[in-house]
């Protein structure tokens, strides 16, 4: 084919002594080999299944491997399997290492900064175990909607790590958010009724907010004019409810209750029993001052009351 290519050249007509019809054949055949004769492209249907499939997908190692061999058997410079399979499975094998990378990273920085706030070691364990299990129950649900009962390939590659990231950041927010509020609260209240108190006053935006988030998603999902969109949003969507409603509900007070004081441990607060009452501050309101004056005419002092001034 080199040869040819040099003789023959590439133009559009036949050159002469050449019929149209062997010129055309070799025009077309130069496309599987480089003008130099030494890179040959072959062009197959994998036989695992459709262009495309997860199974043409989940074949491209084992393809790879064959071509390796052929290649070698042959003294081949180098070899490789390109098209939309191979792409597809090469992106799917990135993303799924650098989630595998990831994951570790975030979690020890949420992890770092829940222990600074809460000034407890045992905390942001648990807050990060309820997170991490919303996680994996959402990516859990998508597969049985889009994939068991949708009939679908399925999720897409990027499902995975987005819905990771999204879980964290809101689910991390939440839990600062109802946390924080415990520990003001159980300096003067019992756990239990720190707990309560905290979930009365943020429940509130803790519901609202997710109500929102979670709505914007399933709008997107609906409204989605592809199947990524689509999982990607009913997903996230998802995710923000089981977090607002039964991860921040119940289970992290449930572990909360479970472990009592030990929620604190090593700070100060840990060494409190749990069901101290703490003395109760102050009320900072004012009292009236008392004013003595004597009548002249009387042995018995009159005491009279002045209004103190209000600040």
């Amino acid at each position: 084919m080199a040869g040819l290519h040099s003789s023959l050249g590439s133009a559009a007509t036949p050159p002469a002594g050449v019929s149209p019809s062997l010129y055309r054949t070799y025009r077309a055949s130069t496309q599987f080999i480089s003008p130099d004769g030494r890179t040959v492209r072959f062009d197959a249907v994998p036989a695992a299944g459709p262009a495309g499939s997860r199974a043409a997908i989940d074949a491209i190692p084992a393809l790879r491997t064959a071509v390796t061999e052929v290649a070698t058997g042959v003294a081949a410079t180098g070899s490789g399997v390109a098209g939309l399979d191979a792409t597809a499975y090469d992106i799917y094998t990135a993303s799924t290492s650098d989630l595998a990378r990831l994951v570790p990273i975030v979690l020890l920085v949420i992890a770092l900064l829940l222990a600074v706030l809460l000034r407890s070691l045992i905390a942001p364990l648990y807050l990060i175990v309820t997170v991490g299990l919303s996680y994996l129950a959402a990516l859990g649900f998508a597969t049985i909607v889009f994939v068991h009962y949708g009939d679908g390939e399925g999720l897409n590659f990027i499902i995975p790590i987005l819905l990771f990231i999204f879980a964290m950041a809101l689910g991390e927010d939440y839990n600062i958010l109802l946390m924080a509020r415990v520990r003001e609260e159980a300096h003067t209240h019992p756990l239990r009724e720190a707990l309560t108190r905290a979930i009365g006053r943020t429940g509130g935006t803790i519901t609202a907010a997710g109500l929102i988030l979670a709505g914007t998603f399933a709008v997107l999902a609906i409204a989605g004019n592809n199947t990524q969109a689509r999982q990607l949003s009913f997903t996230i969507a998802f995710a923000v409810i089981l977090d607002t409603f039964f991860v921040r509900t119940l289970l992290v007070p449930a572990d909360a209750v479970l472990l009592g004081r030990y929620n604190w441990w090593p700070s100060a607060l840990s060494r409190i029993p749990a069901g101290h009452r703490p003395t109760a501050t102050p009320d900072p309101t004012p009292r009236p001052r008392q004013q003595v004056s004597h009548d002249p005419s009387s042995t018995t002092p009159a005491t009279r009351f002045q209004p103190a001034p209000v600040a």
